[in-house]
């Protein structure tokens, strides 16, 4: 199954953030989506799930249109905010924010729900104790967790986390690396994860999409892209990541 992103331009208010934008993603492979500060990738992201309307459908699943619309269409393409108490209710326990994504599920029951959110916490590396906490209680990297599990429990086909290291130290770095490594192989969901380090990228990659000024200027596999960049910019970005591995 793959997710195709045909010419995507998008606008917001006079100013044009992305231009022609083209690329593939596959299920069960991992993209990193690579670029400076302000380039256009969390405009992307958002528009991919339909956070930001675009005019004309530029989006196919296995060559059918498809629309995003934020809310309704979680179920194929979730996407996980930066800050996770974006997605967190600050007046509910850890594993009732799980239970929540899971209330459109209509072939659910009440304690099914609570089964499968206490399953996926769990899974994510919370206790029984941290579940019954809300956010404001919880560690940034204990929220993060939450947010994922939260995603994956509306049981996507593609799930987009933006920036899911950036606010984590190095250790915690390190482990929520390996367990979207090990989450992606149980639940086999097509992967997007945004970042401006490449470090953390190319351990978890398949293929790295560099993004500028609104435009792809480089769409390669991962060890393509770290051993034998084409522009400019990406030699930029991988003679850096080289010399601080």
């Amino acid at each position: 199954m793959s997710l195709q992103v045909d010419n995507l331009s998008l606008s917001l208010g006079d100013n044009e953030i992305l231009h022609d934008i083209s690329f593939t993603l596959e299920r069960g492979k991992v993209t990193g989506l690579l670029g400076r500060s302000g380039c256009g990738k969390s405009t992307l992201a958002k528009a991919m799930v339909g956070i930001h309307q675009t005019e004309q459908s530029s989006f196919k699943i296995d060559g059918t249109t498809f629309r995003p619309m934020f809310g309704k269409t979680g179920h194929r393409i979730q996407y996980m905010w930066q800050d996770p108490h974006m997605a967190l209710s600050p007046f509910l326990s850890a594993v009732r924010c799980v239970e929540e994504a899971m209330e459109t599920h209509k072939d659910t029951t009440k304690v099914q729900r609570r089964e499968k959110a206490q399953a996926l916490l769990h899974q994510v590396g919370l206790t029984p104790a941290l579940m019954q906490k809300q956010p404001h209680a919880l560690s940034g990297g204990q929220c993060q967790r939450i947010a994922l599990a939260r995603a994956i429990a509306a049981q996507p086909e593609f799930l987009i986390l933006d920036e899911p290291f950036s606010a984590l130290d190095l250790v915690t770095q390190k482990n929520m690396i390996a367990l979207l490594g090990n989450l992606r192989q149980v639940y086999d969901f097509g992967l997007m994860i945004i970042s401006h380090d490449l470090r953390t990228l190319w351990r978890l990659s398949d293929k790295l999409i560099l993004i500028d000024q609104g435009r792809i200027i480089e769409d390669r596999p991962t060890s393509d892209f770290i051993q034998a960049p084409h522009h400019d910019l990406t030699k930029t970005f991988a003679s850096f990541a080289l010399a601080e591995s």
